[in-house]
């Protein structure tokens, strides 16, 4: 009788620490791969809501704004910054804040032209394709980096070929 005993002791104990195991697998994957999406919705949701009586000044966070059209980017930007890159110490560059195309009243961006805007942005490591200069498009209040392409010349290849002058144009209409 003490080996059926222990037998089904042991059997249990497995069973126990086999059930344990899973158990433990299933809860980090849920706080590891649920949670995170469930909590930043959360806070998303909270911001909206106080947000959205001020939407008019603080434009509301957009998850893929990477993907909007170059006008929805224009309307939902916070801000939008044109910067220039300058050679700094030892070969990497500097961007310098060349121009605040829109800034929504009552957003505070922490940036002013003729400001760095990064100290070691990029490091040159050839000379087929050394960008001139760049657009921010920034979002919430203060004003955070949502997306940035670079160019040189007149025309915004990453914004599908406008030119700085429409883009402009368009961020003043807005």
């Amino acid at each position: 009788m003490d080996n059926h005993v222990l037998k089904k002791f042991v059997s249990g104990a497995l069973s126990g620490a086999g059930f344990s195991i899973a158990a433990l697998c299933v809860y980090t994957l849920w706080f590891l791969y649920v949670l995170p999406p469930l909590v930043d919705q959360r806070f998303s949701s909270a911001g909206v809501v106080t947000e959205h009586a001020s939407r008019s000044q603080r434009p509301e966070y957009t998850p893929d704004f990477h993907d909007l059209s170059v006008d929805e980017k224009i309307e939902k930007a916070s801000a939008i910054m044109v910067i220039s890159f300058e050679v700094g110490k030892g070969g990497h560059y500097k961007s310098i804040v060349e121009d605040v195309v829109k800034q929504v009243e009552g957003v505070e961006l922490h940036y002013r032209v003729g400001e760095v805007y990064e100290e070691n942005s990029h490091f040159k490591l050839s000379d087929d394709f050394v960008p001139k200069r760049a657009v921010v498009f920034m979002q919430g209040n203060p004003a955070r980096m949502r997306y940035s392409t670079t160019f040189d010349g007149d025309r915004i290849n990453g914004l599908g070929g406008i030119s700085l002058a429409l883009l402009r144009e368009k961020c003043s209409d807005s």
